[in-house]
C-alpha cells in the first residue's frame, strides 16, 4: 500500500551575506519533543539546503490531527534549532555586537512583506551567554489550522541581514617603489577618504583609505571591485597606473569597534 505525503509546512533561510542568499552556515534539527511527536505520528522532517519542510500522511484533516496530537501531548507547537558551522556567523550577520544570544522566530510574530507566497517571520534576539544554537523556530499548531485554509504549501521565511561595516584598507609599502598620490578608486557610489599615516601596533608605517561615512554590506564573495591606483607625474603630465586590481574584500573576523562605536572592517594590503 502506497502512503501519500502532503506537505505541512515548510521553512527557508535567506541570508544577504551569502551571493546565494541561502543562509549557508545553518544546520537544521527538531527538538528532542518535536523530534517524538514526528516519529510518533508519522510526520517526517525533510532538511533542505535552504531550511526544512514537514509532511504528513494522516488522512485526517490537517485540523483534527493536530488538535489530536496536541490533546494527547499537551504539545502545542514544533520547535526547531539551526546551529551554525561559522564562527564568523555573529561578525558577518547583523546583529548585536556587545551580547551573545539565540535569534528566535515564531509563526505568530511575522512581518510585512511583498512576498505573496510566503510569510516573513520577524526576529527576536534573546540574549543567552551559553547558548550552542544559533536560531530556534516555533510553528504553532494554530498557525498552521488557520493558514492551511487559506494557503497551500504553507511556507514561511527568515531573512537574515549581513553587517554594515565601514571598510579600512591599511596600505603597507614593503616594495622601493615610490607612489606619490595613491587612491582607492571603484563602484562610483562608494566613495573613499584620501589617505592618512598610520602606525601599525607591529611598528609599521601604513596609508589608511576609509569609506567613511558610508557603510558597505559584509559579502562572502566580491560584489563591489575597488582598485589601488596610483597617479604618476612623466614628462607629458601626469599618468594613471593600477597598482593593486582588486583589492581584497573584508574577513568578517576583522572587526573594530571604534571610538565613535561604529564598526569597521579591517583590511592588510601589502604593496
Amino acid at each position: 500500500m502506497s502512503i501519500t505525503y502532503i506537505s505541512l509546512f515548510k521553512v527557508t533561510v535567506s541570508h544577504t551575506y551569502y551571493a546565494s542568499n541561502v543562509c549557508e552556515c545553518l544546520q537544521y534539527k527538531a527538538t528532542t519533543s518535536t523530534k517524538t511527536i514526528l516519529d510518533k505520528y508519522g510526520l517526517i522532517l525533510r532538511i533542505l539546503t535552504d531550511g526544512f519542510e514537514v509532511y504528513t500522511s494522516s488522512e485526517q484533516s490537517i485540523e483534527t490531527h493536530l488538535n489530536y496530537i496536541s490533546q494527547v501531548s499537551g504539545i502545542t507547537a514544533f520547535q526547531f534549532e539551526g546551529i551554525t558551522t561559522d564562527a564568523n556567523f555573529y561578525n558577518f550577520t547583523d546583529i548585536s555586537t556587545n551580547e551573545l544570544g539565540i535569534l528566535s522566530y515564531a509563526s505568530d510574530m511575522t512581518e510585512t512583506s511583498s512576498n505573496t507566497t510566503k510569510i516573513q517571520l520577524s526576529e527576536t534576539f534573546i540574549k543567552e551567554a551559553n547558548n550552542q544554537k544559533t536560531i530556534t523556530v516555533a510553528i504553532k499548531f494554530d498557525d498552521i489550522i488557520r493558514l492551511q485554509k487559506i494557503m497551500n504549501p504553507i511556507s514561511f521565511s527568515i531573512q537574515l541581514q549581513a553587517r554594515k561595516t565601514e571598510w579600512n584598507y591599511y596600505v603597507v609599502n614593503n616594495s622601493n617603489q615610490e607612489y606619490n598620490q595613491l587612491v582607492i578608486e571603484g563602484a562610483n557610489e562608494i566613495q573613499f577618504t584620501s589617505p592618512t599615516e598610520q602606525i601599525l601596533q607591529n611598528g609599521q608605517k601604513a596609508l589608511l583609505f576609509s569609506s567613511k561615512p558610508t557603510k558597505i554590506p559584509l559579502k562572502n564573495e566580491v560584489t563591489y571591485t575597488f582598485d589601488l591606483v596610483n597617479t604618476k607625474q612623466t614628462i607629458s603630465g601626469e599618468r594613471k597606473e593600477i597598482v593593486i586590481k582588486g583589492l581584497p574584500i573584508p574577513n568578517p573576523q576583522n572587526l573594530q569597534i571604534q571610538d565613535d562605536h561604529t564598526i569597521a572592517s579591517l583590511i592588510y594590503v601589502y604593496i
